[in-house]
Formats: structure tokens, sequence, C-alpha cells
């Protein structure tokens, strides 16, 4: 049975969901989205990331062990002092995630998209860094993972990552062709991921 550190941090995830919900029927009209075929490839990965940091119901039931034969291998401990680092970790990194869903207001998209009327949001958690929601998922993700400590769920975490990677090159290309004077400006003086370092 996962620890109560991982068991809060699973349910944090639920605050998102019920964030994110109303913006699929609130959102403006999409206008323009770039490849499909980056949009589903990261899409997968997506999806198996997950798969493998929420499927962890015990010693040989998650997704990676049962399917891919994955090792059940803890590569940091499972421990009290782990757990309380790593819901902290996640807490704040959904908290992050919410505050900058809310202020993209209606320009979110649950796709890298173009909105009708799209604008570059450029305050709150956007003027710290580029992509405050893909900060939040990963660190929340990482910080998941570290309240469990095994092999699977830090796969999971890696997996994201480069799904969001992709989508981050997708969605700085469609904003600077969009917003060609603002966007280099704004790229200049924000990091894409990490506020600060990169």
């Amino acid at each position: 049975m996962p620890s109560i550190y991982t068991q809060i941090a699973y349910l944090s995830w639920n605050a998102i969901l019920l964030v994110w919900l109303p913006g699929y029927f609130t959102g403006k009209r999409t206008i323009q989205r770039p490849n499909p075929i980056r949009r589903a490839f990261a899409f997968a990965l997506i999806i198996a990331g997950f798969m493998f940091l929420f499927s962890n119901s015990g010693p040989g039931n998650s997704f990676a062990e049962r399917f891919l034969a994955v090792p059940h291998l803890f590569i940091t401990p499972s421990t009290v002092p782990f757990g309380i680092i790593g819901l902290i970790i996640d807490l704040t990194a959904i908290v992050f995630a919410i505050w900058a869903r809310i202020a993209l207001g209606r320009n979110w998209s649950n796709a890298i998209a173009l909105k009708e009327n799209h604008e570059l949001v450029q305050t709150g958690p956007y003027a710290i860094v580029r992509h405050p929601i893909y900060t939040g998922l990963v660190f929340a993700a990482f910080g998941t993972a570290l309240t469990i400590g095994r092999l699977t769920d830090y796969i999971g975490v890696i997996l994201l990552l480069v799904a969001i990677l992709i989508r981050i090159q997708d969605e700085d290309a469609l904003m600077a062709e969009q917003f060609s004077e603002s966007h280099p400006a704004y790229r200049q003086r924000t990091k894409k991921l990490v506020p600060f370092v990169w």
C-alpha cells in the first residue's frame, strides 16, 4: 500500500483536474495547431508517463512491472524524510501549475494550439517562466515519484519531461510566429521551464 505521503500526492493531482475541467468548455475557439504527428507522439509519452507514475499499488503491480518487465527497484529510499520532501515539492508545484492555469484564462488549450484573439500572457507565473504549467507538472511528478522512490516512477517523470520538451518547442515556435514582435523579447528575459535556471 502506498505511504500516506504518496496517497496525498496522488490526491493532489485531483486539484489540477478540477481546475482544468471548466477550460474544456470555456476556452476560446482554436484557430491553429502545429504538426499532428508530433502532438500525437507527445500525448502518447504523457499517457505512458502517467501510467508509470500512477499505477503503483504494490510490488509487482505497477504497469511497468506487469507489462514491460521493468524490475521492482527503489532508487531513492522510501522513508519519511523523502516522503515529506517529495510531498512539499508536489504540493508547491501543483499550486504553481494552478496559478499558471488561472493566469492563462481562456487562452489555455488542452493541446498545443493558437486560440482566437490569442494573448501572449506575460504576467503572474508567466513573468517568471514561459511554460509555468509544464514547470508545475514536471515538478509535481518528480515530487510524487520522490514519495515512492521506485525506478518505474522516475521513468514516468522522464517520459513526461520528454513529452513536455516536445510541446515547449512547438508552442514556442507557434507563439514566435504569432507574436513576432513581442515574443523574442519575452523569450530573452524568461527561462522556458525552470525559473532563473533553464
